[in-house]
């Protein structure tokens, strides 16, 4: 039996940390490793190599390199884990299962150029170290927008394949306030930078459907899993138990999440989603200013409706910020 290794195929600014936190820490169903994601090995591809063990086009993402260096010194555990934006998945509870972990297979993960081999033989060792820890599966972080066409693609994920049960999880969020969450948080970034900054790119990878007939291309219809950010936290209990179905795998509580029931400008830092709040409490998203901003992508509801036969839970629609329910 292949070993089982778990892609959270996430959109920004729809709680896909609290979905990667229930997974890990609630259910413990994956584990993620070292963080939420190392799909930054994933970032750059080379879409004209003919070498498919070629994983990179350069060396390995500073952004590993930097958690890699500080699990070498052992400064990893908690860093950084409440401040604000951040995503990491380094809390003491994270760790503990891999503090035996044996440092030699993320060393040769980042040694010399990044190879699809040595991306394989990491999630091996991790998995068979896990499971052991009493976890079903490995986790990344692998965001859908790396699905995209192109032979070098195929290929990878034909080794993936070959090598792991593959599941991937899509969560979405009404495409407005998803937009409007991207936009608040370049208003962050731009003034804690002490400049205007842009807002030029907003229109944020809102087309959900071709992603996931993409994920659906790639690793077939029982093997991905879309999931609705409003009706998993808010519902009665159905797309809870889909996701448990999906899975194979009791999900006995979800993770704290902020943006349910969505408090908009209102929302505080909590620690336990220490992401969430950053930039979200930079404006307001009227209701004026929503059904303008729903105007503007209507293809994008509509695209879901056509393809899923109608709109999940409260999207279309304003929310009243004080209880974060339809007006």
């Amino acid at each position: 039996m292949k070993p089982k290794l778990l892609l959270t195929g996430q959109w920004g600014w729809a709680a896909s940390s609290p979905l990667a936190y229930t997974l890990q820490r609630n259910a413990k169903y994956a584990h993620f490793g070292y963080t939420k994601s190392f799909r930054s090995l994933m970032r750059y591809f080379i879409s004209k190599n003919e070498n498919a063990n070629i994983l990179l086009d350069r060396g390995i993402d500073k952004k590993v390199l930097k958690i890699y260096n500080r699990v070498v010194s052992g400064t990893w555990e908690n860093f950084n884990c409440y401040k604000p934006g951040s995503h990491n998945m380094n809390l003491t509870q994270d760790l503990e299962p891999i503090r035996d972990f044996p440092l030699k297979y993320f060393t040769n993960l980042v040694t010399g150029i990044p190879t699809i081999t040595k991306y394989m033989d990491f999630y091996h060792a991790l998995h068979d170290h896990v499971v052991q820890k009493g976890y079903k599966s490995v986790g990344d972080g692998a965001s859908s927008v790396t699905l995209d066409q192109s032979p070098y693609l195929d290929r990878f994920y034909k080794t993936l394949k070959n090598e792991f049960s593959v599941k991937q999880i899509n969560i979405a969020r009404d495409p407005v306030r998803r937009f409007f969450g991207c936009y608040t948080a370049i208003l962050r970034k731009s003034k804690d930078r002490g400049n205007a900054g842009t807002t030029t790119n907003l229109n944020y990878n809102l087309n959900y459907i071709p992603r996931i007939k993409e994920a659906i291309r790639v690793l077939g219809s029982d093997n991905v899993h879309v999931t609705v950010m409003e009706e998993l936290w808010e519902d009665d209990g159905t797309s809870k138990q889909q996701l448990s179905n999906f899975l194979d795998h009791p999900i006995p509580e979800l993770w704290k999440n902020l943006y349910a029931p969505d408090r908009g400008h209102l929302v505080k830092f909590d620690p336990d989603v220490p992401c969430q709040a950053y930039g979200q409490d930079q404006e307001e998203l009227t209701e004026d200013m929503y059904y303008s901003y729903k105007e503007k992508f209507q293809h994008v509801y509509d695209a879901w409706e056509d393809y899923f036969g109608s709109l999940p839970l409260y999207w279309g629609q304003h929310l009243d910020y004080n209880t974060g329910r339809p007006l």
